[in-house]
């Protein structure tokens, strides 16, 4: 068990602005979790990474729920990927965990890099306007997508936005804000499952919680408005930057292996 001592010996201005970071990522590029999350409880708060990966995911569901409901709000969600991607990745997800499980961690890092870096090209010379691979059968994209995800997820713990949405602007020709708006939504039932596991291994600090969800509320509220508020195209051009971004950190850091052994259920959404 993580200390309670060391929880309230940490500053609140330290958990809260790890959660304004998980909020304004989420609310801006619909990234966070093992994106943003996991490292700065890990690196900065002092967790470890099995318990570092249990809180991101709990937090994941405020953050994918919040920012569904904002975007939708401004009509930027395609509310049935709920059903037709997050249903198949929530089931692919724990399957591809358990398949990867003795997989190289320097491997699977190169692996997210280089689908980081595609994602990143894809958006780069992306023609916009409604432009799309799939548009004649878009629930059988939804699903793929979906599959695809939960693979990403299990294998190296990272889908939402960073594979979410760039599949859904190339394939469905969605604008990036509801490529963003929707990837929230549909990483909702991969969120459920991954936490009940988590909870069932007793892998979530609630005693952090209610102050990373304060500051993750927040910053959905500054991060959303911003995304929404920008041109589309500049929208797109900015997240493939963070995207290329991650990919080099990807394909120059260090492996996983230095934090720690994988376990299967370590790795999703």
């Amino acid at each position: 068990m993580w200390s309670t001592t060391l929880f309230h010996a940490l500053p609140r201005w330290k958990v809260l602005t790890v959660g304004l970071v998980a909020g304004f990522g989420g609310g801006l590029a619909s990234l966070g979790g093992g994106t943003l999350v996991i490292p700065l409880l890990s690196e900065w708060l002092g967790l470890d990474r099995h318990r570092a990966r249990g809180t991101a995911m709990a937090l994941a569901g405020v953050t994918s729920l919040a920012g569904a409901l904002r975007y939708g709000v401004s009509g930027q969600v395609q509310w049935s990927t709920l059903l037709w991607t997050g249903l198949p990745a929530a089931m692919v997800a724990p399957l591809a965990a358990r398949f990867s499980v003795h997989w190289p961690d320097g491997l699977l890092r190169r692996l997210l890099g280089l689908i980081l870096l595609a994602g990143a090209a894809a958006l780069f010379f992306h023609p916009g306007g409604g432009a799309g691979v799939a548009l004649a059968h878009p629930h059988a994209w939804m699903a793929i997508t979906g599959m695809i995800a939960g693979f990403m997820a299990g294998v190296v713990g990272v889908s939402g936005g960073p594979v979410l949405a760039p599949l859904f602007v190339v394939g469905l020709g969605m604008p990036q804000q509801m490529a963003q708006g929707s990837s929230l939504n549909a990483r909702l039932p991969a969120i459920f499952t991954g936490v009940v596991e988590d909870v069932r291994e007793s892998l979530v600090e609630w005693p952090l919680l209610p102050w990373l969800a304060l500051g993750d509320l927040a910053g959905i509220a500054v991060g959303s408005q911003l995304a929404l508020a920008m041109p589309e195209a500049a929208l797109r051009r900015l997240f493939a930057l963070l995207l290329l971004l991650l990919a080099l950190h990807e394909l120059m850091d260090r492996p996983f292996s230095a934090h720690g052994p994988r376990r299967p259920h370590d790795n999703y959404p």
